[in-house]
């Protein structure tokens, strides 16, 4: 383990230095359903996930000699109990950390494991450590959850299909440290795809505990209807993805949510999580929507349509769902989180960019 002497970041200042700023950016990412939720074949779950370009987070990290965080209230105490993981973990005196944009929480965007490893490679670039994406995600558990989407698009975007966890390795059963689900299949997702996101408003979000009660309370999966999900991923939705084919990639994406929502339903209280978000849905195919679906426990929800309909239906959504919530276009992203050094601040506007190349 490296221990750091104290920062004294008042004789840094006055010793005329100007504070480098390590800045992080990434996207959301869509969840389109789970694989296997039977598990007789020895694993779990498994992701079917895409990384997406709106809504962005952005932050800004420093050296400081203790931590400091500056952004929306909503997204302060979630930011300080993640960063105070990493400085416990690396003994690192401290960081200013600036929320420039937030992902929102619990909205089934992934914004839990973007904020995570962004809040990871910013505060040990600053101290000059490039530890794993792996590492960063076992410091905070990350990789406790169901599924590798998270971890997989803010590495290398794209579209990202996971292999899921193994059965026997589970929370208290003495198998040691999860291990981040394998990526088994990633592709570019078409730029001229765009993605048609609603999040409508509710009070009633999935997370924490009352995810874990969910999946226990649900008996696995009837093993042809897993059979049948993994199916039409293997030889309808990765095979028209291929091909550009955006009519049978969306009937995929539609058959999967009505699949897998119907499992779901007994907690979600139906196929979609909410009834803005079914009716949304509803509205979107009656527009000439290629698919549709629901993003992990949502609400958000989306549509997949031809780039060039994408403003014309954002806005027609965005009448219909009104004061009901937000709508958002989007196009996939097939790189990851960028990041790079500003010697005088980050001010969220341009700055030299560096990609992730999947090695940090």
């Amino acid at each position: 383990m490296i221990a750091y002497p104290p920062f004294d970041e008042q004789v840094y200042r006055e010793g005329e230095k100007r504070m480098p700023t390590f800045w992080v950016r990434t996207g959301a990412r869509l969840h389109l359903g789970q694989l296997d939720l039977n598990g007789s074949l020895g694993r779990l779950y498994g992701g079917i996930g895409l990384a997406i370009d709106r809504p962005q987070l952005e932050i800004a990290v420093e050296k400081a000699s203790r931590l400091k965080v500056e952004g929306p209230e909503s997204e302060t105490k979630r930011v300080i109990g993640i960063a105070s993981q990493y400085l416990q973990r690396y003994r690192l005196p401290g960081a200013s950390i600036r929320i420039l944009q937030s992902l929102p929480a619990h909205c089934g965007l992934g914004s839990g494991t973007q904020l995570s490893l962004a809040i990871g490679v910013a505060l040990t670039r600053v101290y000059g450590l490039e530890p794993s994406l792996l590492e960063l995600a076992q410091v905070t558990d990350r990789e406790g959850s169901r599924s590798g989407i998270g971890v997989a698009v803010f590495e290398g975007g794209g579209f990202v299909v996971d292999g899921g966890r193994p059965v026997a390795q589970g929370k208290g059963q003495g198998g040691g440290p999860y291990v981040v689900p394998p990526v088994i299949a990633r592709h570019p997702f078409p730029r001229e795809w765009g993605i048609v996101l609603a999040i409508p408003r509710t009070q009633e979000k999935m997370a924490g505990s009352k995810e874990e009660e969910a999946f226990s309370s649900l008996p696995p999966m009837e093993a042809g209807l897993a059979g049948r999900v993994a199916r039409i991923v293997l030889m309808q939705l990765l095979p028209a993805l291929v091909e550009k084919n955006l009519y049978l990639f969306g009937q995929a994406v539609t058959e999967i949510q009505k699949q897998v929502g119907n499992y779901f339903s007994p907690v979600q209280g139906g196929v979609f999580a909410t009834r803005e978000g079914a009716e949304v849905a509803e509205y979107l195919l009656s527009l000439g929507a290629a698919g549709v679906g629901q993003s992990s426990w949502g609400p958000a929800v989306y549509g997949f349509v031809e780039g060039e309909r994408l403003s014309f239906l954002v806005e027609a959504t965005r009448k219909f769902l009104g004061e009901r919530g937000r709508v958002l276009g989007a196009r996939g992203i097939n790189h990851g989180a960028a990041w790079g050094w500003n010697e005088t601040g980050a001010t969220g506007q341009q700055v030299p960019e560096m990609r992730s190349t999947g090695t940090l």
